[in-house]
């Protein structure tokens, strides 16, 4: 993702340079004495420190923070958060609950990288019926277990913990094939590209290893869906409530629970001229207005604003 930021930045036409929170504030301060940056970005914030944070305010530097994981650690984001002078999250969810305790709070989804997440020919290591990428939590589990009790089509799952949590039952299926490791963004592309339909079922707000207590109820959709849409890969997303301000009904398919999952991955399954017609149109909408370079621009663009 840092990558993806920093060719966005440099295709906008934007002077940068990377400072490490961990790098020492003799290495900030020289930053600053040479550059002599009007802005300093960071994803999420808790590790620039204080120390650093009050440097860059003297300075007379604006501090904007990318909320990239909201709203699972809502509980630590919402003390940090007025550390900065502009905060862009990718919740609406997260986004009402920080305008009530910051003057300058946006809602900006990640975007995608076109030139990771791209079609191209696949190999038939990376072919699939269902393909589901990503954590296994519970209810992504759950779901993988309905699909397999009601339809015999193959499944792959790909993610470190997957290999234990599937019931025992379907570990040594023959129509499950399990990848127990994370994987580099090029090669979940080509996955993407070989599946006849991607999966994508979100992470709950009350999972039980996020730092939620505050109950904030996440309302839109992952960075993956704009990843699998640029790869013009059909997907089956489950819909969040912002789901069609992104896209529309003949560009993305969201499901609304497991019966409906079930009934739509039966529709396309069978139906490979209705997939290509929409995931073709996905792709034109993820190039034309969601990938980082769009996301940078619109970010940059509130700033020099002056924001709200």
């Amino acid at each position: 993702m840092d990558k993806s930021i920093q060719t966005a930045l440099a295709n906008n036409n934007y002077e940068w340079v990377y400072f490490h929170p961990s790098e020492p504030m003799e290495k900030l301060k020289s930053i600053v004495g040479h550059f002599q940056p009007q802005l300093v970005l960071t994803v999420l914030g808790d590790h620039l420190s204080v120390q650093a944070v009050q440097y860059l305010k003297e300075n007379g530097i604006k501090l904007a923070c990318w909320m990239t994981e909201d709203p699972f650690y809502m509980d630590k984001t919402v003390h940090t958060s007025n550390r900065f002078d502009y905060i862009f999250t990718i919740d609406s969810g997260a986004l009402k609950h920080y305008q009530s305790i910051h003057p300058n709070v946006y809602h900006l989804p990640l975007g995608t990288d076109p030139a990771i997440f791209k079609p191209d020919s696949v190999k038939d290591e990376y072919k699939s019926d269902l393909l589901l990428v990503g954590y296994p939590y519970p209810t992504r589990v759950s779901l993988v277990h309905f699909l397999l009790e009601n339809i015999m089509c193959k499944i792959t799952v790909i993610g470190r913990g997957w290999q234990y949590k599937l019931q025992r039952r379907w570990r040594t299926d023959s129509r499950v094939t399990i990848k127990n490791v994370w994987i580099e963004p090029q090669e979940v592309a080509h996955y993407y590209n070989g599946a006849s339909i991607v999966l994508n079922p979100h992470r709950t707000h009350d999972f039980v290893h996020n730092q939620n207590k505050l109950g904030v109820v996440g309302e839109s959709i992952n960075n993956r869906t704009f990843d699998i849409g640029a790869c013009e890969a059909f997907q089956l997303v489950e819909a969040k409530p912002d789901l069609y301000s992104f896209f529309t009904k003949e560009e993305m398919i969201g499901y609304h629970d497991y019966k409906d999952c079930l009934h739509k991955v039966v529709t396309y399954m069978n139906d490979e001229e209705g997939r290509k017609s929409i995931s073709e149109k996905a792709r034109e909408a993820v190039l034309a207005k969601h990938t980082f370079q769009h996301r940078v621009r619109q970010m940059i663009d509130i700033i020099q604003k002056g924001g709200s």
